[in-house]
């Protein structure tokens, strides 16, 4: 199975390593890479920032907690990915030589989701087949109600149907402060019907100046990656949800940035791609399985300088319907 790289990695120290051992290294690493002994170093100066941000998670225990019920989910997550694949592949990846050691910043940890329990699976189940049978008595109870009291007065009374019931609103789920775009059906339009087909989609990125407020001014992605040299998927990131049925089209095409998109399964409100599209590209996210998903995007500018932000881009991104 492919390797987490976590805090622990980072400070170079066992997962179930106590305390004293955790601060032990983080001080032999600190004396090592301290930028009062590196001046003009930036390369040092990197690498004790992630000491520090993994030794301010590691060394408080509520924090590291987190971070190990975040190493948990990731690792299911990628080795319920890796059974899809082939054993060949699975046999190449295991033989390929290990990376040098270097600290590289971390995700952010995410509460462990209990939807990749199978005992989860097994209780929801349960509580779909209890829900269907008794909405059945009660969808069925004021058409038979009335025909039995009926019966017993002599037709006393009269059956009655039975009021339909108002929607109840679905609240969206809540975001980050990504740019959000999804298919949206028009109000009063009627239901698209129940077709099997191949969904493809489209994303038309806006064109916009850079923006403090929202843009990515890094040379490597979030997962401590540097960025493709061509547009494409991000290495180190798994590839989620393979299927034949659905393909999404991230059209950059008017955009003077390159973009870093995250393509969101609301479902299992998990990311399942991670793409990088340059400016005036588009890339075609294919291969997906059917599912409702939100594309999650921000242009990433490498070498403006925060004073040279503009305002940010004020046209809204729109994903058209599925054909």
């Amino acid at each position: 199975m492919a390797k987490i790289h976590t805090h622990y990695d980072n400070l170079k120290v066992a997962r179930l390593a106590p305390q004293e051992v955790i601060r032990a290294a983080y001080k032999a690493l600190s004396q090592k890479y301290h930028p009062d002994k590196n001046p003009g170093d930036e390369k040092a100066a990197r690498i004790m920032a992630i000491l520090n941000t993994a030794y301010g998670i590691l060394g408080d225990p509520a924090r590291r907690k987190e971070h190990d019920e975040w190493i948990a989910a990731e690792e299911w997550e990628i080795e319920w990915l890796e059974s899809t694949r082939s054993d060949d592949a699975h046999k190449a990846r295991e033989a390929a030589p290990a990376h040098a050691w270097e600290p590289r910043p971390v995700g952010a940890p995410a509460p462990y989701r209990v939807a990749r329990d199978p005992k989860w699976y097994l209780a929801m189940l349960a509580c779909f087949a209890a829900g269907g049978a008794a909405a059945l008595l009660i969808l069925e109870q004021p058409k038979l109600l009335p025909v039995a009291l009926a019966t017993v007065l002599n037709g006393a009374a009269a059956p009655r149907a039975a009021a339909p019931a108002e929607p109840v609103p679905v609240p969206e789920p809540a975001i980050d402060s990504w740019a959000v775009s999804k298919a949206y059906v028009a109000a009063g339009a009627a239901p698209p019907p129940d077709v099997r087909t191949l969904g493809v989609t489209q994303l038309l990125v806006p064109a916009g100046a850079p923006d403090c407020a929202s843009a990515l001014h890094t040379l490597v992605a979030p997962n401590g990656e540097a960025w493709p040299a061509a547009t494409g998927y991000i290495d180190g990131y798994p590839l989620g949800n393979p299927g034949e049925q659905m393909q999404i089209t991230v059209d950059n095409a008017n955009n003077a940035s390159a973009v870093f998109v995250k393509l969101y399964d609301l479902d299992r409100r998990a990311n399942v791609r991670h793409a990088y599209v340059l400016a005036h590209e588009s890339l075609a996210i294919d291969k997906l399985a059917a599912g409702k998903y939100e594309v999650r995007y921000q242009n990433v500018d490498l070498g403006a300088a925060k004073g040279d932000c503009g305002a940010p881009a004020k046209a809204p991104a729109r994903l058209p319907d599925a054909p």
